[in-house]
């Protein structure tokens, strides 16, 4: 469980890194000035959408423990939906903490960590869709129960 936190992360940023310096080599600003501007609504989006769909495969999940008897057989399931709630309101936070400081005197003072800042705030986001990803895939997954 922690080994694939950190996975995550690792991965996050560096996608995040790759994309900050794609965006570099080619000139623009589109994904920064875009996540400037909605990452806080798409992360909120996302775990809505996350929890609808946690909502539907737990009822199937209730259904399956009902037919077996076997109460605990979806414990580390239950974990892992908890775990996934947990991160995307982490990320919530961290994203909002982030952004703040992309705003700050500090930041345009020392313009050095604008990149670091950058990528951490792409990571955010990427993050995300790897929980999103994540999720839809545990609905196929019930359906093979």
């Amino acid at each position: 469980m922690k080994n694939n936190i950190i996975f995550n992360i690792l991965l996050s940023i560096g996608a995040g890194y790759l994309l900050t310096e794609l965006q570099s080599f080619l000139g623009t600003t589109y994904l920064t000035s875009f996540l400037k501007q909605n990452l806080i609504t798409l992360l909120v989006a996302l775990i809505a959408i996350n929890s609808a769909t946690l909502s539907i495969v737990l009822t199937k999940v209730r259904e399956l423990l009902d037919k077996s008897g076997q109460q605990g057989a979806f414990n580390s399931t239950k974990k892992q939906m908890i775990l996934s709630v947990n991160e995307q309101v982490i990320l919530i936070v961290v994203a909002m903490l982030l952004l703040i400081v992309q705003d700050s005197d500090f930041i345009k003072s020392h313009v050095e960590y604008v990149t670091f800042l950058n990528v951490l705030i792409i990571g955010c986001f990427v993050y995300a869709l790897r929980i999103l990803h994540d999720t839809a895939k545990s609905v196929f997954v019930i359906l093979d129960y």
